[in-house]
């Protein structure tokens, strides 16, 4: 079995909480932290088969969105899409990361490690070492949560509620 120095999936969801959840209904358990162009999960398992499960279940959640699984090896980083919950063509690492967070980079390239970077940003992170159960139950709170801020509208100067 090969392993990554670190393995990681950027996505399009702008809620850490819900890719956090994502992951552990999958069994893909890790912390997740979102950053301005979507949530990165990196796991703690960082083996060949977590990177395809990772892809296949964060993909089949988003499903009109490409995600992208991200490793580092000996110091190289490989990128692949994943659509739907289908592997698609690698990328070159440059161009995967070309517009990427500058805490995507961070991490990838080992120049922080998650803890220095979370704790910099704690509101932003989330843990997906959650049960199945937990998880489930998280993504109906923040389901319901995100119903109710819809139905109260925007306040009367503009702004949203909640």
């Amino acid at each position: 079995m090969a392993y990554a120095e670190i393995l990681a999936v950027f996505t399009p969801v702008m809620d850490q909480r819900v890719l956090a959840a994502v992951m552990a209904m999958g069994g893909c358990k890790g912390r997740v932290i979102l950053t301005s162009g979507g949530s990165l999960g990196v796991l703690d398992d960082t083996s060949d088969e977590m990177a395809a499960r990772v892809g296949q279940v964060v993909s089949n959640f988003v499903k009109e969105m490409p995600v992208v699984v991200l490793d580092r090896r000996d110091g190289q980083i490989s990128a692949v899409q994943w659509l739907q919950g289908v592997r698609g063509q690698s990328l070159p690492p440059g161009l995967a990361l070309d517009s990427a967070p500058g805490v995507v980079l961070t991490l990838l390239s080992g120049s922080q490690e998650f803890d220095e970077v979370a704790g910099l940003h704690e509101d932003k992170v989330a843990d997906a070492r959650m049960s199945k159960w937990q998880a489930f139950r998280s993504l109906r709170a923040i389901a319901k949560d995100a119903r109710g801020r819809m139905a109260s509208g925007p306040a009367e100067d503009g702004s949203q509620q909640g």
